[in-house]
């Protein structure tokens, strides 16, 4: 943030300082519009960076714009009820979304969302149901199945593979003929996949002790296993070495933060807290 702002000054002390463009001229009201399109830029680059939300706080969002939808506000109570969570919970979620500037809250009043908060809200709703309508209507899963499925699923689905799936799902349902014998090609190559063997999207490996690597993130709180590999490289991954996460040693999940972001894991006798992006750098074997 601060070698962008280092940058927007720099411009700006070039094309008003340095030079003799005055109001009214041709020259002054070029330079206007492109340090009107840098803010945006900027504004952009920043929002980005601060709106980057964990799944739980996108269930948050999402869950206040469906009910803002048929009630026109959302209560804590209303929230709860929908996810299925305590009270106390949703109240952590909403002030973090409200520091984040997604809805408008206070203390025993009505949520609103924000025009930030309605883009992004917007957004999570349109990936859940992009992957509802895929798994419905061309794997033909029962909704129950479906919506679930989705809920997971929408968290990790990017901009453009959204966009990809849109574009997928719409040439899927304006190609009748060939939407039908898609359908059938599925239904008979579903059949005859057994999952106990090898259906040609299963990893190879030499190693047997490499076949059930598991993300850290995927490991359930009270369960422990063994660091096989950390990814990556750089500061990131010299942190956790320092920390005492390394390849062989033993780790357990002890819990995560209300909001699931960070988690708590216990490494020998020690007790280290883990954003999620760390978390999902160490690969564990054998768990228990």
């Amino acid at each position: 943030m601060r070698r962008q702002c280092r940058v927007f000054l720099l411009q700006v002390d070039i094309l008003f300082f340095k030079t003799e463009a005055k109001e009214g001229d041709i020259a002054f009201d070029l330079i206007n519009k492109y340090i009107i399109s840098i803010l945006l830029d900027t504004s952009n680059w920043f929002f980005m960076a601060i709106t980057k939300l964990s799944p739980t706080l996108e269930d948050y969002l999402e869950a206040i714009y469906r009910i803002s939808s048929v009630n026109t506000v959302a209560r804590s109570m209303d929230i709860a009820d929908q996810l299925k969570v305590k009270r106390s919970s949703v109240t952590v979620a909403l002030y973090s979304l409200a520091e984040k500037g997604l809805i408008n809250y206070q203390a025993r009043s009505f949520i609103t969302l924000t025009e930030r908060g309605m883009q992004v809200a917007r957004c999570v709703d349109k990936r859940h149901h992009v992957l509802l309508d895929f798994m419905t209507t061309v794997l033909e899963l029962p909704r129950d199945e479906a919506d679930k499925a989705a809920c997971s699923m929408e968290h990790g689905l990017s901009s453009d593979a959204c966009k990809k799936m849109t574009a997928f799902m719409q040439a899927f349902k304006q190609e009748s003929e060939c939407a039908i014998l898609l359908k059938k090609s599925l239904e008979k190559a579903a059949s005859q996949i057994d999952c106990s063997k090898d259906c040609g999207y299963s990893r190879k490996s030499g190693r047997d002790d490499e076949e059930e690597l598991l993300n850290l993130n995927f490991i359930a709180p009270g369960k422990r296993g063994v660091i096989a590999d950390i990814r990556g490289s750089g500061t990131l991954k010299k942190r956790l070495l320092e920390m005492g996460v390394v390849r062989g040693q033993a780790v357990s999940v002890v819990r995560a933060a209300p909001l699931d972001d960070p988690i708590e894991i216990k490494v020998r006798n020690a007790h280290l807290s883990l954003r999620r992006e760390e978390a999902s750098m160490i690969l564990v074997k054998n768990v228990t």
